[in-house]
């Protein structure tokens, strides 16, 4: 059988794995997948928003040296699109968002200066190697041995909703 080759949107070979923890009140001290301490990097990541709209964010994630893991809290990243979106472009707000990878910090820097065409840009990012699901955490207990503590569900996004315009 042969492999398909996977498409790769980065000039840059795939680094980190990334999840995203929807929970606005956990914080992930421990790796969910190793079960180590994990450490903070902080790294531009690059987000698409739908429709057209690219950003490299640069944010303080949780990481995990063992497994190569990159967390991000999603409430944090919304408050941050919902910044930058509510003063240039309003309309995408509550739109569908992808991280996509990271940028080298250096073409970032750049970025902030002076605005750069994705051609520019995308020799310089990286996809991410792995893209978990979002993480998700059991509901606190007591259960008997044999049942599964059920999934906590994570609260809706406060900020990155779409609003309907008064219209007159």
């Amino acid at each position: 059988m042969a492999k398909t080759k996977r498409r790769q949107l980065g000039g840059l070979p795939p680094k980190y794995s990334f999840m995203i923890n929807p929970y606005p009140d956990e914080r992930v001290s421990r790796c969910p997948l190793c079960d180590r301490k994990t450490g903070q990097r902080k790294i531009p990541i690059l987000i698409h928003v739908n429709p057209k709209h690219l950003i490299a964010l640069n944010y303080t994630c949780r990481f995990c040296r063992d497994c190569d893991l990159l967390i991000a809290h999603k409430h944090e990243i919304e408050h941050y699109l919902t910044a930058l979106f509510s003063q240039q472009a309003p309309e995408s707000i509550g739109n569908d968002y992808l991280a996509i990878g990271t940028v080298e910090k250096s073409v970032w820097k750049e970025g902030l200066k002076q605005q750069q065409s994705i051609d520019n840009f995308l020799p310089h990012t990286s996809d991410f190697a792995t893209y978990y699901k979002e993480l998700q955490l059991t509901r606190a207990g007591y259960y008997k041995a044999d049942q599964k503590p059920p999934i906590a569900v994570p609260p809706p996004s406060q900020e990155w909703v779409k609003t309907n315009p008064i219209r007159l």
